[in-house]
């Protein structure tokens, strides 16, 4: 399928602008040529009601005239720019649509070329497995079979082929070492002995010549994106948003000054008292900042220990030191800055 021509942005929008300033240029000269006309019928009226001679009257006839010859001549000059600026204006508006459909098109060929290469190279590390996995069968014989079989509900080991054995043992292996392979044992008892989940991505026994399909459909696309026949909005996989809330561990401090913080909006602040307590790590760190706590045992511990009770009791909750933190805040921003950069990921990964 051919591709559209491509016209050069750059050449169109210079174009543009050179019809946009003699439209202005026109604009201007037909302001002051309609002052002009509007000064020229004002003599011929003062002529004429003058009655003065044949000559001047013929002049001041002519010179009208002449005004608005020019008038018509700025006029359809005028006329004929917008037309050109519209035209202009379709042509980059085509050149850009075409370029946005040749920019999806490019996507999918070189995602089909770089699919096909590496298809390839599996391909090649199959063949290599199909050698080993015949090796294996070789050298399961049919005196050591057996000893591989399953177990059956009567406590017997089931009586398998050595090849059936080294299909259990090859695809034991892959399902271990490559976890995104539909590789189990309910599918070989589905499909009747078969280790794999047939999909449309590689060719069946019948069908010839054996060459990966998968790419086959995104060129064919990408023919219909450049045609205009398919949108260049390209479909994405979107995985899965992880859970993104952050894993909070808890630290010891030295509590030197009783305080606050912040548990979520309409909930009640929580408090900390003790000398020694384990607190949230952002919460710790906050304090330790403030000069409120310490993560090292200070020089007058027994001393804070012996004054602590008297110092908070019967103090009301909202009486003690408020640190200014909200840990379900800080957990908010957290989710929000991990989310944000990890769709930035999937973004760059799918560029």
């Amino acid at each position: 399928m051919a591709k559209p021509k491509l016209v050069a942005a750059g050449t169109l929008e210079s174009e543009l602008a050179g019809l946009l300033t003699t439209r202005d240029n026109l604009q201007a000269r037909q302001i002051a040529i309609a002052a002009e006309l509007e000064q020229a019928v004002a003599r011929r009226r003062e002529v004429l009601i003058q009655g003065s001679d044949a000559a001047a009257t013929a002049e001041a006839e002519r010179a009208c005239r002449d005004v608005e010859g020019t008038a018509a001549g700025i006029a359809d000059a005028l006329a004929e720019v917008e037309r050109r600026i519209g035209a202009t204006e379709g042509k980059i508006e085509d050149a850009r649509i075409i370029g946005e459909r040749e920019a999806a098109a490019a996507t999918l060929e070189r995602d089909g070329k770089a699919i096909d290469a590496a298809a390839e190279r599996v391909r090649q590390a199959v063949a290599g497995l199909a050698e080993a996995q015949a090796g294996l069968a070789a050298a399961i014989t049919v005196t050591s079979a057996p000893h591989f079989g399953k177990y059956d509900f009567a406590g017997r080991r089931s009586r398998e082929a050595p090849e059936v054995v080294a299909a259990y043992l090859t695809g034991h292996m892959i399902a271990t070492t490559l976890h995104g392979l539909d590789v189990s044992e309910e599918m070989r008892k589905i499909t009747g002995g078969g280790w794999t989940d047939r999909r449309l991505i590689e060719p069946t026994e019948h069908e010839l010549p054996a060459k990966a399909l998968l790419t086959d459909p995104m060129r064919e696309a990408a023919a219909q994106v450049r045609a205009g026949e398919a949108s260049p909005d390209l479909p994405r996989f979107h995985r899965p948003e992880p859970d993104f809330t952050p894993s909070v561990p808890t630290v010891q401090v030295y509590v030197l000054t009783p305080f606050r913080y912040g548990t979520g909006e309409g909930r009640m602040p929580a408090i900390v008292t003790h000398v020694v307590e384990h607190i949230p790590a952002p919460v710790a760190e906050r304090a330790i900042a403030e000069g409120l706590a310490s993560d090292g045992e200070p020089n007058n511990l027994e001393n804070l220990r012996a004054r602590r009770p008297h110092a908070i009791n019967g103090t009301n909750v909202f009486d003690f030191h408020d640190l200014g933190f909200d840990l379900a805040e800080w957990k908010a921003e957290e989710i929000a800055r991990r989310r944000a950069a990890w769709l930035a990921e999937q973004d760059r990964q799918a560029a």
